[in-house]
């Protein structure tokens, strides 16, 4: 057996599989310190687990980008954004209290149950229209034709911004998330800071217009919004829950799964026979997609006191990355974790959405954007196969995410 300082997970090689690793750390060090890198790897179920269910412990309030090797933001960044826009605030994820129950409180009322399965219809309805933009050619680019459209026009429509700006929005969504995955040069990173400046101004309009115009969609009620003490959001506040928590969490996601979700059907399409047998497996079937392709594959904390942790000391300030992709195909929790299996015990304990007071606001809406894009593709399509002499799948670089750059898709029609 090879050793944990033989691999580095901040490798753009060992990201694009990084499951060997992860089996590694969780037999060798299920709590490990990256070497050369200011922060440990949690990478057991169990573990990863006793931390999320610790948030007073264990603090949410990190950057995504606290592990960079090059230490903080750099302050050209800062200046881009001070000086041309509003400088990002944390998104709910990423923050504790008082901010995060400030914001939780306003975005935990948009997207419960009964909301999202009103728009279900709408999010069926979305799926099968780009369905039909391809289904007659045979063969399709996935990414682009499918899972990043649909979770865009979706949240697009919900904000009630124009989808004829589909590419700006991608544009401008990806500049929010590149930067996260601690892989982009400081020349991309100053380009992604200036795109985001951009995207504010455009959001800025907007929400000064719903002041004037209110609207029946989610910038006008994050507008509208009041605390307890009838204090609304400023500003800054307005556009980091409209840029970050909304537009960027309520796509890139969502987007990840679908995508890797399909390649994994592609690898072993058994479970679409089932589906098929009995559809109401495709709940089952997104559960396991999300478990074994965890589209946030971790997150960052803080020790918020000298704690321990699988029985590795940690100091006041120490850092964590709690691996989701890792816990999620923890043998011990999950027997032949690798393979999809509709038919899992609580196929819902993943961790692909975090637990507790941080659990994913967007989980109900996503949960259901993935069962309506398999229903429809598995429903109208099949056969599905890499096209040949199209590019492999490949993972774009990223510490945090788990995005395809393209998915090139042959398949046939259903008779």
């Amino acid at each position: 057996m090879t050793s944990l300082e033989d691999h580095d997970l901040m490798s753009a090689e060992t990201q694009q599989c990084p499951y060997p690793f992860y089996e590694l750390a969780r037999v060798q060090a299920p709590v490990y310190r990256m070497p050369n890198h200011p922060f440990h790897l949690v990478t057991g179920y169990d573990v990863v687990r006793e931390a999320l269910r610790k948030p007073d412990t264990f603090l949410s309030g990190v950057s995504p980008m606290a592990g960079r090797a090059q230490g903080s933001v750099p302050q050209e960044i800062i200046d881009i954004y001070t000086n041309d826009g509003w400088l990002p605030l944390a998104s709910c994820s990423t923050s504790d209290p008082p901010a995060h129950t400030r914001v939780r409180g306003f975005l935990e009322k948009l997207f419960t149950v009964q909301t999202v399965r009103s728009m279900k219809p709408m999010i069926d309805e979305i799926a099968n229209e780009l369905i039909d933009g391809f289904a007659d050619r045979g063969t399709v680019e996935l990414v682009g034709e499918l899972a990043h459209p649909m979770p865009m026009i979706i949240i697009a429509r919900l904000l009630g911004v124009e989808t004829a700006d589909l590419e700006q929005f991608k544009a401008w969504s990806d500049a929010i998330v590149e930067p996260f995955s601690m892989m982009v040069s400081r020349e991309r990173e100053i380009e992604c800071a200036r795109l985001v400046v951009e995207m504010q101004h455009y959001f800025a309009e907007m929400i000064d217009d719903r002041r004037r115009h209110p609207k029946d969609d989610l910038i006008t009620a994050a507008v509208q919004h009041r605390d307890a003490d009838g204090t609304p959001f400023d500003m800054q506040e307005l556009l980091t829950i409209v840029t970050v928590d909304l537009l960027a969490s309520g796509n890139e996601t969502t987007t990840a799964a679908i995508s890797s979700g399909m390649k994994l059907l592609i690898e072993d399409p058994a479970p679409i026979a089932e589906v098929r047998a009995d559809p109401t497996l495709y709940p089952h079937l997104v559960e396991e997609v999300l478990r074994l392709e965890s589209p946030a594959q971790g997150m960052f904390r803080r020790c918020s006191q000298d704690t321990s942790l699988g029985g590795v000391a940690l100091a006041e300030g120490d850092l964590l990355s709690l691996r989701f992709g890792a816990a999620n195909r923890d043998d011990r929790q999950y027997p032949d974790p690798a393979r999809i299996d509709l038919h899992r015990p609580r196929s819902a304990a993943h961790l692909a959405f975090g637990m507790g007071k941080h659990h994913c606001i967007g989980a109900t809406l996503a949960r259901q954007e993935l069962i309506s894009a398999f229903t429809a593709l598995l429903g109208r399509l099949d056969g599905f196969r890499l096209t040949p002499g199209t590019p492999e799948p490949e993972y774009v670089p990223s510490f945090f995410g788990r995005n395809l750059r393209q998915l090139h898709v042959s398949f046939d029609r259903m008779p």
